[in-house]
């Protein structure tokens, strides 16, 4: 008997087709990352990258949540929530302290330089954002990010029942 991953294998090869749009999508998610990434870098910040500005923007709004909370809401693993904590507490804009009732947990907190840095890169971030959706309504923008998280969810149920 063939593995189920074999079976959708053989579909997948029979019903491939260079007509079909969805074939070249992670083409297409690799150059959309490339050009958001070089736009973050002209118009945001050279020295804080879209997701440390992601854990910034978190901790104002939650103060003193622990680093493995952000990274779960964030979508990081542990270990690149990990890097983006030292950076950021390297370059003073993040402290990490040990939580007053588990001391196995640590809880992040924005400094006044964080808090600075932050104010100062927000409006650029929303420049950017609008930037980038300016040719989209806002019917369009929705459907856009709605396919995204349809696509992400699905992708998910795939890795978790591979796993």
């Amino acid at each position: 008997m063939e593995s189920r991953a074999s079976d959708t294998a053989m579909e997948s090869q029979d019903d491939f087709s260079l007509t079909d749009p969805t074939w070249a999508f992670m083409l297409r998610l690799r150059r959309m990352t490339q050009l958001y990434t070089a736009s973050w870098v002209r118009l945001v910040s050279a020295e804080v990258t879209s997701t440390q500005f992601g854990v910034m923007n978190f901790l104002e709004r939650f103060p003193g949540e622990s680093q493995k909370d952000i990274g779960a809401h964030l979508s990081m693993d542990k270990s690149n929530m990990t890097d983006v904590v030292n950076r950021l507490t390297r370059r003073g804009h993040v402290r990490v302290l040990k939580d007053a009732n588990d001391q196995r947990r640590n809880v992040l907190m924005l400094t006044k330089e964080g808090q600075r840095v932050l104010a100062e890169l927000t409006p650029l971030v929303h420049h950017l954002r609008a930037e980038a959706f300016q040719t989209f309504s806002a019917e369009e923008r929705l459907l856009f990010l709605g396919g995204m998280d349809q696509l992400i969810a699905r992708l998910e149920q795939i890795v978790k029942a591979e796993s």
